[in-house]
C-alpha cells in the first residue's frame, strides 16, 4: 500500500491560475471532487487544465475508479470509448473548476489522504496500432510508481525540492500523463496547470513562479523555442519524447535555453524505458532493474511491476545489459532494391540540406499498390523540388530518392509533435 500523494520533497503541489496550491488544499479539492463524482466505474478525463485533470484523476484513484484516456480528443474516438465502456462518464473542466476554491485557512481535520493498493488498475490509455485499431494499455498504481521512482533516480538523484513541471504535452498522452500527473503524486514535485504551446506561452508560464522549471516537451516545441533566442531563464532541465530528437536541435536548444536536455524512450505498453542526454551520446541507458532480451525476431522488455515481458516494436542493437542503440522505429526501416535505410535517417539528411527548413520522408502506399516508393514533403522558401532532389542524390542511394516530392508551407504536426501518416498522404496528394 502507498499514499495517493507522497510528500517527498515539499508540499507545493501546483501553480493554479498563478496561485500556489499546497498539499492540504489539494487534498481538500480531491475530497470535494470525490463527493461530486458519480458512481460510474470509469471516467473519461477530458480536462484541459492540468490541475483540474490532476484533481479529477486523484479523486478517481481514491474511489477505485479507472480513468480512460482517448488517443485523440475527437468526438469519434470519445464516442468509441464511451460505447466500449458503458459504465463511464465524461469529466470536463467545468465539472472540476467550481470545486477548486481558494481556501485561505485549511482545517487539518478536513484533510484526508488515501491508501492505494499497488495492484489497483487506475488508468487505461488507448493508442492506435499499426492496423488502425485502438489498443488499450491498462496501468496499475504500482507500475506507475515504480517507473517514476527510477526516472527520479536517473534525472534528479539530489531531489526535486524547489522545482516545478511545465508540460507542453497533453495529460491524456502516456508521456504527458507520467511526467505531469503521476510525478506530482508520487515524487512530490509541483506542476503548472497550463498547456503552453508557443514559445512565448512557455516563457509566460515559466515566469509565473520563482521555482526552477522542468520543461516536459517534444522535438517540435524545442525547434520552435530555438527561434526565440532571448528571454529563457529559470529552467532546471528539459525532458523530450514522442519522436526522435536530432542532435543539432538538442545542441542549439541547450545553448539557447541554458539547460540540459534529456530524452526518454518509452511506449504506452510500459511507459519510460530508457534515457539519454542527446547532445552527448547516441546510446540509450535502460532504467535501473529493466532488462531487454532477444526472442526470435523480437526484443522483449522486462519492466518492474509487469508480470509479462513486453514486446518492443522498434529495431534496436543491444550493447550490454544496460545500453542499447535505437536503429529505427518498427515501421521506420525500408528495403528497396536489396538496400536498407530508415525513414528517420533519410529525414535527418533532408533537413540538413542548406535551405530546407523542415521536411519528412514517408511511404504513401495505397491499397493494392505493390511497388514501394518514398515521398517527401519539404518546407523551403529558397529551393525548388529539383534542387532538393539533386542535394539528396549527393547523400543517399538513388533507390531512396523521393517520388513524389512537394514543397509546402508547413508540415501537419499534431499536438504531440507527430506527423500522422494520413495527414501526410492527404497533403502530398492535395492540389
Amino acid at each position: 500500500m502507498s499514499k495517493l500523494f507522497n510528500d517527498l520533497d515539499g508540499d507545493l503541489v501546483a501553480i493554479y491560475h498563478g496561485r500556489r496550491i499546497f498539499r492540504d488544499e489539494f487534498l481538500v479539492h480531491v475530497n470535494l471532487a470525490r463527493s461530486n463524482l458519480s458512481l460510474n466505474k470509469y471516467a473519461i478525463n477530458l480536462c484541459e487544465n492540468r490541475y483540474h485533470f490532476l484533481v479529477a484523476f486523484a479523486a478517481c484513484v481514491s474511489l477505485e475508479k479507472i480513468s480512460l484516456f482517448p488517443n485523440a480528443k475527437v468526438p469519434k474516438e470519445i464516442d468509441r470509448i464511451a460505447k466500449s465502456y458503458p459504465d463511464s462518464r465524461l469529466i470536463n473542466d467545468e465539472d472540476i473548476t467550481g470545486l477548486c476554491v481558494d481556501l485561505i485557512n485549511v482545517k487539518k481535520n478536513l484533510v484526508k489522504n488515501f491508501n492505494i493498493n499497488s495492484q489497483q488498475t487506475v488508468a487505461i490509455l488507448f493508442t492506435s496500432g499499426t492496423t488502425g485499431k485502438a489498443k488499450k494499455n491498462p496501468k496499475t498504481w504500482g507500475q506507475l510508481n515504480e517507473s517514476s521512482i527510477r526516472v527520479r533516480q536517473r534525472f534528479w538523484p539530489d531531489g526535486l525540492s524547489g522545482k516545478c513541471i511545465i508540460a507542453t504535452v497533453p495529460p491524456q498522452h502516456m508521456f504527458g500523463f507520467e511526467t505531469s500527473i503521476v510525478y506530482p503524486l508520487t515524487l512530490g514535485i509541483a506542476v503548472h496547470d497550463g498547456h503552453p504551446f508557443y514559445p512565448l506561452d512557455i516563457q509566460q508560464a515559466i515566469s509565473e513562479s520563482p521555482d526552477l522549471k522542468i520543461l516536459i516537451t517534444t522535438p517540435l516545441h524545442l525547434k520552435a523555442c530555438i527561434g526565440l533566442t532571448e528571454g529563457w531563464t529559470n529552467i532546471d532541465s528539459i525532458i523530450s519524447a514522442t519522436s526522435p530528437l536530432f542532435k543539432n536541435v538538442a545542441n542549439s536548444a541547450e545553448k539557447i535555453l541554458d539547460a540540459d536536455i534529456f530524452e526518454i524512450y518509452g511506449c504506452s505498453e510500459s511507459g519510460a524505458i530508457a534515457t539519454r542526454q542527446t547532445s552527448k551520446e547516441d546510446k540509450w541507458k535502460l532504467l535501473d532493474d529493466y532488462t531487454i532480451q532477444k526472442s526470435e525476431e523480437f526484443f522483449m522488455l522486462k519492466a518492474i511491476g509487469y508480470d509479462e515481458l513486453i514486446e518492443i516494436s522498434d529495431k534496436i542493437k543491444i550493447i550490454d545489459n544496460k545500453f542499447f542503440n535505437l536503429i529505427g522505429r518498427g515501421s521506420d526501416l525500408v528495403k528497396i532494391g536489396g538496400k536498407r535505410e530508415s525513414l528517420s535517417g533519410l529525414t535527418c539528411k533532408l533537413i540538413k540540406i542548406d535551405g530546407v527548413d523542415d521536411g519528412v520522408f514517408f511511404i504513401p502506399k495505397k491499397a493494392g499498390e505493390n511497388r514501394l516508393r518514398l515521398a517527401v514533403l519539404a518546407v523551403s522558401s529558397v529551393l525548388n523540388k529539383d534542387e532538393i532532389v539533386r542535394a539528396l542524390a549527393q547523400q543517399i542511394d538513388s533507390v531512396f530518392l523521393p517520388r513524389p516530392i512537394k514543397i509546402v508551407d508547413r508540415l501537419p504536426y499534431n499536438r504531440l509533435g507527430k506527423l500522422p501518416l494520413n495527414d501526410l498522404v492527404k497533403m502530398i496528394h492535395s492540389d
